[in-house]
């Protein structure tokens, strides 16, 4: 199976890149295509430029770099020329000066920067009258012979002019800015995700905003939206058919019970008596479960000591009656944590009744709080195989087939546990035997 995840903000960036390649190539194209006259043939720009930049005037004289110019002029053929003025009418001249351009040199100090193309081979009067000046001096110099013509040489020409004013820009722009962009872009898709997995599909009303994402992923938002109001309506009609099965057979459990009560003693009607109670046990687990959502906006402080006492004293009776020791360890201080009380209560009582079944009916059951709010409830049974030790939290699950547990009351346990923002782990005790170990979400300090 393939599990590549694809980015959204990757394949944005190179798309984007690939659509501003795209409408480059066409504009230096039509640069090209315009540039590129076929019907004369033009001074090459850059040469023009490197000859006006060998030439330094000084207000009395023009001088020439010479060994710069020789270097150009070789680079030509040896048909380079030029014919340069300043403001004051200074001039100088290298190389066979075209007799059709006489008659602008007269007026060359008032000409700007103009192109004059050729038609007549070897194209050697194409030129270019370039304007340089320096220190608050001018010099116009009119340079040719070195004609460039075609298509190759226009886009040479182009790339070289545009290039380092128009591509490094955008290659730059691209690289930094363009992820800078798109990174904000998918910012409200970086927040529904994060609000995605901090959503609770088990609460009324739970939903993703979509005024987070763009129009093109709201509709994905909305869909998901519409899957949860499914699946909440599912949680609606299970709790409603746990909360109507456990009220249905409430009063069934109650009329068997009463006649029951009425027969003989004997082993006949103990062994019954035992069987309606567990019966009445799995209609309570099925009313804590269906009660359990609406009992978390119910925590309050409650001190987790006081809890642990109160609870083991009603406890102790079924423990000793089942042929057990029983201990019970809890600090004097109190261990504030934010709880219910009434679903905690079930929690402990769910814990020692499973350690009676599982205790193999001898030993000790001991239930110990520590300060830290970690609370043990251990047995001295046969303990929990170590490959069961995460299934058994699971509903209906049991270690053996024929056990006599409903299979949810370590379920219910967890389920709790969770609600209140803790862990609940089980382990092997010290003197062998099972150990379940809650750590509490301690948040809170004694009120007041």
């Amino acid at each position: 199976m393939n599990t590549d995840i694809r980015s959204i903000s990757l394949g944005l960036a190179w798309r984007v890149c690939l659509a501003q390649v795209f409408t480059v190539l066409i504009a230096v194209m039509a640069l090209i295509l315009t540039w590129g006259d076929q019907e004369s043939v033009h001074m090459d720009m850059f040469t023009a430029d490197d000859v006006v930049a060998a030439l330094h005037g000084d207000g009395t004289t023009i001088r020439l770099d010479r060994k710069r110019w020789d270097a150009l002029n070789a680079k030509a053929g040896g048909n380079l020329w030029f014919v340069a003025v300043d403001e004051r009418g200074n001039t100088l001249s290298e190389g066979a000066v075209p007799e059709v351009h006489r008659e602008l040199l007269s007026r060359l100090e008032r000409v700007g920067y103009s192109e004059l193309g050729s038609l007549t081979p070897p194209y050697l009067d194409a030129a270019r009258i370039v304007i340089s000046n320096q220190d608050g001096r001018r010099v116009t110099a009119m340079v040719g012979g070195q004609p460039k013509h075609g298509l190759w040489e226009g886009a040479l020409m182009v790339l070289r002019l545009i290039g380092p004013w128009f591509f490094l820009p955008l290659i730059v722009v691209t690289l930094l800015v363009m992820p800078l962009v798109i990174h904000r872009a998918m910012r409200g898709v970086r927040q529904l995700a994060r609000e995605a997995r901090l959503l609770d599909i088990g609460k009324a009303g739970a939903r993703l905003d979509t005024q987070l994402v763009s129009s093109e992923i709201a509709p994905l938002v909305s869909a998901f939206n519409d899957a949860i109001g499914k699946v909440q309506q599912g949680y609606a009609a299970r709790d409603k058919f746990l909360a109507d099965a456990a009220h249905e057979l409430r009063v069934p459990i109650a009329v068997v019970q009463a006649r029951l009560s009425q027969l003989p003693q004997g082993a006949l009607k103990a062994q019954l008596l035992n069987d309606i109670a567990r019966l009445g046990n799995v209609a309570e687990h099925l009313l804590d479960l269906q009660r359990l959502d609406r009992s978390v906006e119910k925590l309050q402080p409650l001190d987790l000591a006081a809890l642990a006492r109160t609870a083991a004293a009603e406890l102790a009776p079924l423990v000793i009656g089942a042929g057990y020791s029983f201990e019970v360890d809890a600090p004097d201080e109190p261990v504030w944590i934010v709880g219910d009380g009434i679903a905690l209560g079930r929690v402990m009582a769910n814990l020692v009744h499973n350690a009676i079944v599982h205790g193999g009916g001898r030993g000790t059951i001991s239930v110990r709080l520590e300060a830290n709010g970690t609370l043990e409830v251990a047995d001295q049974g046969a303990g929990v195989p170590e490959n069961d030790r995460e299934a058994i939290f699971e509903p209906f699950h049991r270690l053996r087939a024929a056990g006599s547990g409903s299979g949810l009351g370590l379920h219910l346990v967890k389920e709790i546990i969770q609600h209140h923002e803790g862990a609940v782990s089980v382990g092997e005790a010290p003197g062998g035997g099972a150990s379940f170990r809650i750590a509490f979400n301690r948040s809170v300090r004694r009120p007041g």
